[in-house]
């Protein structure tokens, strides 16, 4: 038996790229009266920070109120606008590729392995993945569908990734990382914007935007955008994995006055995307023939109210709605989530501030299974209520302390609790050492709860039953961080983590005490999900950004990990194998240089080591380890006209990232060339 992943999926939108090209027509006939402002402003933000700047970027996912990276007392990374349109990157897995202790792995042409510190797999069970504070971590099968995470990049305002617990502010799941995406506002994309591109793997990308003032304060924008992409050197007798993906998009921001300003944003999607495999392969049953495409279709709003008291003390309330609908060839699937937050800052006294904050969600899944998968019962409504509670104390000596926990009720586990203690220790304006202890948890899944799933044939007797289990309760970590930033000269800056996790409970499949079924007569043998393995792992992650001179940038990147996994049962589902599906070394390195002509060049080398074992794979059988060259060559050849030329894979003519055999695609060198166009 093989439950693969379940990250494929995608119909074609109808009418989409006629709505694309609707809107570049309105982008085209739109007045231009402020297009030389907004096409200063757009140049402007693609300018390079210093090494200084971005030392002390401001991020908010670490305490979820502003503060200096160089201040903050967790292991967190910034990809700034500017690097991502550098880079050429297309979506947010190639964008975040060198963030240091992140694994990010290609395994098909739609398909992404995303990890944080280890267990590295296609459904990312341990990372919590935001947008804009809108959760898109699905309680289906404990993890994220990377494939339609779409995105106008140039919207991205930045990506701000922590790696290690952030439970204590966010809530489950965010075991060994946060990735949170923050989009611009609608008055920083303001003027009209188009681009066209083709190449050998993205066979066709084409987009518009436009941006406005309503008067009054009100800023908005409005996109679309369509992407066809060819399929990667699929396995022989595999399906295509070829994918098509339409996304229309707004967002609107009012600055009622100088305390209240509201924002509503919302977007819809629709594709088809093809599988090189079905999400669900029993031996010795009959799966899906014929091309395997999965439709996909959804959309979300999101309403965001932030109030300001005074300069250190506002409040902010969050509501959204989110909808996603798969029809893949083992399932249908159809999710609906219903999230409203409230967060206060206030200051308590001159050196210290607290956060809180409570959240209330309700999420409604409906699953039809097709062929061998099921859902018992198929639909089902689960509730999540939590609170936060944060406290920030300022110490002598430059010493800054935050207690905060996180207590929280769910449908699947019920109560947890989720502390965490962070410091941090200005040394000097340029050195910070930072300590952490934390707890987190990730909680269980239909897949794990409601799974029903005949692992021999349904008519035999006995039958051998894959079934979900309501006494599996959470996996937890224990986290211990220690980090060291320095900045010895003005344009040299070193970022290093270590850090240690100890795991209990983690997913074990286990044979369960057989059974009559009392409407069948037959003799059931279930398989269950128990939690029988306990683990540890050992890490270094290391960050050098270096400026020879104004013009040249480079960033060194190296992580290292050291997993021991220890099955306390029957381990039927190789959990033990995780313990090596992470490369215990990788190295990255990136350049950007701004040439006469205003040509910028970019150029990034990674090298990771082997995959030593994967649990899709009987024996534990890995994949090898690769080192692959991405290049990006940019012309700005009038203030309005950008040229680009993307080489990416280019060491080898096809190579493999992640997966196992059958179930993988190998990734192939590819060019794409995009022009650009800004009124």
């Amino acid at each position: 038996m093989t439950l693969s992943a379940w990250t494929r999926g995608r119909e074609p939108a109808t009418g989409v790229l006629r709505a694309v090209l609707a809107a570049g027509a309105l982008a085209a006939a739109s007045p231009v009266l402020h297009a030389q402002p907004a096409v200063a402003a757009q140049l402007d933000e693609l300018k390079q920070l210093s090494i200084a700047q971005l030392a002390n970027v401001e991020v908010t996912s670490v305490t979820r109120s502003p503060q200096p990276l160089s201040q903050s007392a967790a292991a967190v990374a910034v990809v700034t606008s500017g690097q991502i349109a550098r880079s050429g990157a297309n979506n947010i897995p190639e964008a975040i590729r060198y963030v240091p202790g992140l694994d990010v792995a290609q395994v098909t042409a739609s398909e992404w392995a995303v990890s944080s510190r280890g267990f590295a797999s296609v459904s990312s069970p341990d990372l919590l993945v935001l947008s804009d504070g809108r959760s898109i971590y699905t309680p289906l099968f404990s993890g994220v569908f990377w494939d339609v995470q779409d995105y106008l990049m140039r919207d991205i305002n930045r990506i701000e990734v922590i790696r290690g617990p952030g439970a204590a502010l966010w809530g489950s799941n965010a075991v060994n990382g946060v990735i949170n995406i923050i989009t611009k506002s609608a008055k920083d994309t303001q003027g009209a914007w188009m681009e066209a591109g083709t190449g050998t793997g993205e066979r066709a990308l084409a987009a518009a935007q436009y941006g406005g003032e309503a008067g009054n304060g009100v800023y908005y924008r409005v996109f679309g955008k369509y992407q066809d992409h060819a399929a990667e050197d699929y396995p022989p007798g595999a399906s295509s994995d070829g994918w098509r993906l339409g996304h229309l998009g707004f967002r609107t921001d009012w600055q009622a006055d100088a305390a209240d300003a509201l924002t509503v944003q919302g977007d819809v999607y629709d594709g088809r995307i093809g599988e090189v495999s079905p999400a669900v392969t029993i031996i010795g049953r009959p799966g899906p023939e014929g091309p395997l495409r999965v439709g996909v279709s959804g959309g979300n709003i999101l309403g965001r109210w932030r109030h300001t008291m005074r300069a250190d003390s506002n409040f902010e309330l969050r509501l959204y709605y989110d909808y996603t609908h798969r029809n893949d060839p083992s399932f249908v699937d159809d999710l609906g989530a219903l999230d409203l937050d409230f967060k206060e800052h206030l200051p308590l006294g001159r050196s210290q501030a607290i956060t809180w904050g409570i959240t209330g969600r309700t999420m409604d899944d409906r699953n039809r299974g097709r062929g061998v998968f099921a859902l018992n019962p198929p639909n089902a409504r689960d509730n999540l209520v939590s609170g936060f509670v944060q406290d920030e104390i300022s110490l002598p000596h430059a010493v800054h302390v935050t207690l905060g926990t996180k207590l929280e009720h769910n449908d699947f586990s019920g109560f947890e609790v989720q502390p965490s203690v962070r410091a941090a220790w200005s040394l000097s304006r340029r050195q910070t050492l930072w300590g952490a202890v934390s707890r987190a948890v990730r909680v269980p899944t239909r897949l794990e709860r409601d799974v029903a799933i005949d692992v021999t044939n349904p008519a035999g007797n006995p039958v051998v039953m894959l079934l979900g289990n309501r006494n599996f309760h959470s996996e937890e970590v224990l986290a211990f961080e220690l980090g060291y930033r320095v900045r010895p000269v003005s344009d040299l800056s070193l970022d290093l983590t270590a850090f240690r996790n100890r795991y209990t409970g983690l997913a074990s499949l286990e044979l369960g005490t057989p059974f009559l079924d009392a409407a069948t007569g037959e003799t059931i043998i279930p398989l269950l999900d128990r939690n029988l393995v306990d683990g540890h792992s050992t890490g270094l992650e290391g960050l050098a950004m270096y400026s020879p001179a104004g013009w040249w940038r480079l960033s060194v990147d190296y992580s290292y990990i050291d997993m021991q996994l220890t099955p306390l049962g029957a381990d039927l589902n190789r959990e033990r194998f995780f313990a090596g599906s992470t490369p215990r070394n990788q190295f990255g390195l990136q350049a950007w240089f701004d040439l006469p002509h205003a040509v910028e060049l970019y150029g990034g080398l990674r090298a990771l080591s082997a995959v030593r074992t994967l649990p899709e794979v009987v024996n534990g059988t890995g994949d090898p380890g690769y080192q692959e060259l991405d290049v990006n060559a940019i012309w700005r050849a009038t203030a309005h006209l950008t040229l680009s030329l993307r080489g990416r894979s280019l060491l080898h003519a096809s190579h493999i990232e992640f997966g196992g055999p059958g179930e993988r695609s190998a990734i192939r060198r590819s060019v794409f060339g995009r022009l650009t166009w800004r009124f």
